[in-house]
């Protein structure tokens, strides 16, 4: 008996040996984010909405340039909860032409925000306009998008004939812009399903001109969907390469010890339940221009955070 005690021991102090090391490994490798010392910790802004226990909110921002430090205006923002009480992955995208009050600003477009005061502003934004208790935030360039999307083999999605010239034409500009590969610029000539490479995959969560911002964030949501599926679910050997080649381009407030407990938060929920929310609802906001801020979406803030927060909190 006491050398099957033993016995068991001895593999638990293996296991354990193992998972520190690899502890260590990952945590070496997330060390080179860009982690923002400055970035929101304690935000000013209070929420009135309960704080769930066992939700967590992550802003993902993506922004329209090459270097997560530059100041613009954010071209896509995207809640990520990762919920643990009902067992699911929520994703929520924000309209950028939705008319909100930044802080200190007035009256904006939430892309706008950004461009103001970075995350810290983007954030405080969030939790005054819609009472979301978020303080964590991931910024992501175009650059090192092609270069994640190309890392997991692409993404698949179908093209019609009528999205094909906008398609190219925004394919090209990424192409030129923020793509660093020998391979010379591949344009799509007909409708069909394809695996749509880094800057490809890239021209169809921002092409909008053929169709409407609705359907411009459906797909982001959908791509974003798919990433995480493939991130999720990819070899465990790949994860050390897709670190060091992505992690460097990317700008976050988290520190690399929680990153790695919330990568096992999602890996622990799986991919089995991903749910999707557009906001504001669209049937419900009135689109039009105002005098000296353009194109806008206005909302009713209390029936659409009622709305939203029925959504994260199930």
């Amino acid at each position: 008996m006491r050398k099957f005690t033993k016995f068991i021991w001895i593999i638990l102090a293996v296991l354990l040996t193992l998972i520190i090391i690899f502890g260590v490994y990952f945590y070496n490798l997330l060390n080179d984010l860009q982690v923002d010392q400055t970035g929101v910790i304690t935000p000013e802004t209070a929420v009135t909405y309960p704080t769930v226990s066992g939700i967590n909110h992550i802003l993902l921002v993506g922004v329209d340039s090459t270097s997560t430090e530059a100041t613009t205006r954010s071209d896509a923002m995207m809640l990520l909860t990762l919920d643990t009480l009902h067992n699911n992955v929520k994703l929520t995208s924000f309209a950028r032409d939705a008319y909100v009050n930044i802080p200190g600003i007035g009256y904006e477009k939430l892309t706008h925000a950004y461009a103001y005061g970075g995350a810290e502003l983007l954030i405080e934004t969030f939790r005054q306009n819609f009472q979301v208790d978020v303080s964590n935030y991931v910024v992501i360039d175009f650059k090192s998008f092609i270069v994640l999307v190309d890392m997991l083999g692409g993404v698949d999605a179908s093209l019609e004939d009528w999205e094909l010239r906008e398609f190219n034409r925004v394919a090209n500009e990424n192409y030129r812009k923020y793509y660093d590969g020998e391979d010379g610029f591949i344009e799509i000539q007909e409708a069909g399903t394809y695996t749509l490479n880094g800057y490809q995959t890239l021209a169809y969560v921002r092409m909008r001109k053929s169709d409407s911002i609705y359907a411009r964030e459906e797909r982001q949501r959908l791509v974003v969907e798919e990433v995480f599926n493939k991130v999720i679910r990819m070899p465990f050997n790949m994860y050390s390469k897709l670190f060091k080649q992505v992690l460097p381009y990317i700008t976050t407030n988290i520190n690399p010890f929680d990153l790695v407990k919330l990568g096992f938060t999602a890996l622990q929920i799986g991919t089995d339940d991903v749910r999707q929310l557009e906001f504001p609802d669209p049937n419900k906001g009135i689109e039009g221009s105002l005098p000296g801020k353009g194109w806008v979406l206005q909302w009713d803030e209390e029936s659409g955070r009622e709305q939203l927060h029925e959504f994260l909190n199930q």
